[in-house]
């Protein structure tokens, strides 16, 4: 009986946790001006990589548009976006990193406004449902889980259509090697399903596409 009352005080305390952080949260993303985009990437990614300067080049022009940039607030790619996004005399407050605590990674010194969660899904939660886009560079397991999270939610109508964007297309070329002949031989997804995204190593494809998404009301 003890223990299971200390096991209910402990998940009641996490959700209670779990709430005030996330409300914090939307409280700090609503601030940031619309449109936003959402840019994921690897943390590995360094400042000589190919990927690394598309995304620096990336957070500037978006930032150019009126277009806010919001990241995980850590290194690589992430730092890449947000760096990018400062360059501009709007960047300061057209930028916005959040973070994990507990993870290892300090803020990049791109991120200045930028605060930090204890919980990878209410991170997600927040950079998933204020974007009105998603540009994916090339990353590891986390970078897929925001991938396959985005793309469930819209798949299932969670979520509004909005555009998604996976940038390097070597890089991507075994991912939609295993879709079109695995997953959708198997049934797992539709034809339809590959329409979600679009995959490109065409900086001005992307903007583009987020332009045009950006016009449209929801």
């Amino acid at each position: 009986m003890i223990k299971r009352i200390g096991i209910c005080l402990r998940t009641s305390w996490s959700l209670f946790r779990v709430f005030w952080q996330t409300i914090y949260g939307v409280f700090r993303v609503s601030k940031l001006q619309e449109p936003i985009v959402s840019i994921f990437g690897g943390a590995r990614v360094t400042g000589d990589d190919f990927y690394f300067k598309q995304a620096h080049e990336l957070g500037r022009r978006l930032i150019e548009l009126d277009i806010s940039v919001l990241t995980g607030g850590g290194p690589g790619i992430m730092e890449a976006a947000s760096c990018g996004a400062i360059a501009s005399p709007k960047g300061k407050t057209r930028m916005m990193g959040i973070g994990v605590t507990d993870l290892g990674e300090k803020p990049n010194e791109c991120a200045q406004e930028f605060f930090a969660l204890d919980y990878f899904f209410a991170r997600k939660w927040l950079l998933t449902h204020f974007s009105s886009g998603f540009v994916v560079f090339p990353g590891g397991f986390g970078t897929l889980d925001e991938l396959a999270g985005v793309l469930t939610l819209i798949q299932t109508k969670k979520l509004k259509r909005v555009p998604i964007v996976l940038f390097g297309v070597e890089y991507w070329h075994h991912f939609m090697t295993w879709l079109k002949d695995e997953a959708l031989k198997h049934g797992a997804i539709s034809e339809q399903d590959l329409n979600l995204f679009t995959v490109t190593d065409d900086l001005e494809k992307v903007f583009c596409l987020i332009r045009d998404e950006c016009k449209v009301e929801s």
